[in-house]
């Protein structure tokens, strides 16, 4: 049985967006002469563009016999979580067979047709290019285009090199991603590239150009961004980094409090660590209690050179540690590694010192930490959000997280990475661990009583 060709428009979807059309269009009318089609797919989150490429690779292997389609991103289980899902969700869509008309091979993020076409993975998070120097192809599709800085553009370059060489008329590069810094290398090559090199075509899309979208779904974007990412991942702008400040949306004025907070015993308090052990920084530390929706934090303990006893110590003296009170721990993944010092880990010795105290208490610890924007962009949201919104406060007793809020930088290196050579950091740090596991974007771990 030979496998169908698919006509040259959708056809396994009727909720299609105008500007689908005109990239499909574009691939299939495209003076190959000129060389590889290179195509940026630049839109915020919900425009579909994930959608758009996973049609144009399945359309370019069904309708080429002998096609290869390279898919790429940094990591291999990013691309069988969201691309290869994507292509399987497609492939059903046109009504072909499983295991007649293409096999999935899942373990590998292969894709193979009955006539020949194939799709295979390209991930360069261990940096061996090489992987996909002996490699011809006839199209490509990257995911996330953005989330690989100056030193990831190696593997893009070393993709396209492999385009062009199999007898297929059509070539194309399609890369996707959400909008990030004029100054990031993407944003030369493409939007800058396109107005030079006519081989190079942008488009772009928003989060409500897609009608197809619920209203709440937009609503809850614009609740969970500040009104900066909001530019980028709900108005589909390319937004300059502000390296001098990382919590933008952190207004003296309005968020922080000049007072003395009164706890409410009748919520829990939230204790967050980021333990530094054996760098030469300062063990940080900070309370708040989560009511309504709404962080309040109202106390600190910063020591340099302490242990995570001498820390609980401090919280105990405070009166922050009652029992009338249930506390919550968060903080950084790595304390449930072995402290140095000792034989227990850090977050052992927090549950220790949290029973011999009887103390009601709960370890909420995150498996792994998040990524470092995605921890700032969260935080940035409960200063103030798209809707106007502020859900962060900083009392009067956080001097130190109020100055971190404040003035936290990055690194001016070209890439995403904090400044952390200042105390200030390490406390807005442990807040942001907090943060993400009270807003459900982390999962969590339950932490053992006692290593052996």
């Amino acid at each position: 049985m030979e496998i169908r060709s698919t006509p040259s428009v959708f056809t396994f979807n009727p909720k299609i967006i105008p500007y689908q059309y005109d990239v499909i269009s574009d691939i299939l009318n495209h003076d190959y002469n000129k060389g590889v089609h290179e195509i940026l797919l630049s839109g915020s989150v919900g425009s579909a563009k994930s959608i758009l490429a996973a049609h144009a690779v399945v359309r370019h292997c069904l309708t080429n016999a002998g096609a290869r389609v390279i898919i790429g991103r940094r990591a291999l289980p990013d691309i069988k979580k969201t691309m290869l899902n994507t292509i399987a969700e497609h492939l059903e869509c046109e009504e072909l067979i499983d295991g007649k008309d293409y096999q999935i091979r899942e373990n590998t993020a292969e894709v193979f047709f009955r006539n020949g076409s194939e799709i295979i993975p390209y991930y360069w998070a261990d940096k061996k290019f090489k992987r996909v120097r002996s490699i011809n192809a006839s199209a490509a599709w990257i995911e996330e285009l953005t989330e690989n800085d100056e030193n990831d553009s190696k593997a893009f370059f070393e993709l396209k090199a492999r385009l062009g060489r199999l007898q297929i008329k059509e070539r194309f590069l399609i890369c996707c991603t959400n909008p990030d810094s004029p100054s990031h290398w993407a944003y030369k090559y493409f939007i800058e590239g396109s107005k030079q090199f006519k081989n190079r075509s942008v488009y772009y899309s928003k989060t409500k150009d897609n009608p197809f979208l619920e209203e709440s779904y937009i609503k809850q974007l614009e609740q969970d961004l500040d009104p900066k990412e909001a530019r980028r991942l709900i108005h589909g702008e390319w937004v300059e980094i502000d390296q001098d400040r990382v919590y933008h949306a952190y207004d003296s004025e309005h968020n922080f409090v000049n007072k003395d907070y009164i706890v409410d015993l009748k919520h829990p308090v939230h204790i967050n660590f980021d333990f530094n052990i054996g760098e030469g920084k300062p063990m940080s530390s900070c309370a708040y209690q989560f009511i309504n929706g709404t962080f309040h934090v109202f106390d600190e303990v910063i020591i340099h050179g302490a242990r995570t006893q001498n820390v609980m110590d401090e919280w105990f003296d405070k009166g922050t540690i009652k029992d009338k009170v249930k506390i919550i721990i968060h903080g950084d993944a790595s304390g449930d590694a072995r402290d140095t010092r000792s034989i227990l880990s850090d977050y052992d010795i927090i549950r220790k010192f949290l029973q011999n105290a009887s103390i009601p208490h709960e370890m909420q610890v995150p498996r792994a930490n998040p990524p470092v924007r995605t921890r700032h962009n969260r935080v940035n949201a409960y200063c103030l959000n798209e809707l106007g919104q502020r859900r962060l406060y900083v009392y009067k007793n956080c001097k130190v997280t109020h100055d971190g809020m404040r003035l936290t930088a990055l690194k001016k290196t070209g890439n995403y990475i904090e400044d952390d050579s200042k105390a200030y950091q390490h406390v807005t740090t442990a807040l942001g661990y907090g943060i993400m596991y009270d807003t459900n974007l982390i999962g969590t771990k339950q932490v053992s009583s006692q290593r052996r």
